[in-house]
């Protein structure tokens, strides 16, 4: 597994009108990013729009960012739901694709107790 240290830019995700994952843009910006010195890649963070993606268009743009990454820089794919066995899936699959992490993102619309919140993460890193 590599190191994770410096910067991890959430990436946007570039959808057009139509709904599809524009990767060529994707992969622009992930290579100006790693030209200017990034030391990794989070596709589907906080600012990446992971909540209007359907679970296709979210593997396509893991999968963009891996192809336009060639093993230079890591991959954290963030994986977010409000259901455990789905976060899990996501993280399986991303896994699946090449990510080399995964950053998990809790979803929770009604009040959690510790012990919930603690099973939610364990069951995704369990998962990979």
């Amino acid at each position: 597994m590599p190191e994770f240290h410096g910067v991890f830019p959430y990436l946007v995700s570039p959808v057009d009108s139509d709904g599809k994952v524009r990767t060529d843009v994707l992969g622009r910006l992930c290579e100006d990013l790693i030209t200017s010195g990034v030391h990794g890649l989070t596709p589907l963070g906080s600012t990446g729009e992971f909540a209007y993606l359907n679970n296709a268009q979210r593997s396509d743009v893991v999968q963009a960012t891996i192809e336009a990454a060639r093993g230079r820089v890591p991959v954290v794919a963030g994986v977010a739901s409000t259901s455990s066995a789905d976060a899990a899936a996501q993280a399986r699959a991303y896994q699946k694709l090449g990510a080399d992490g995964i950053l998990a993102i809790l979803e929770a619309y009604f009040p959690l107790d510790d012990a919930q919140v603690e099973s939610y993460f364990r069951g995704i890193a369990d998962s990979v």
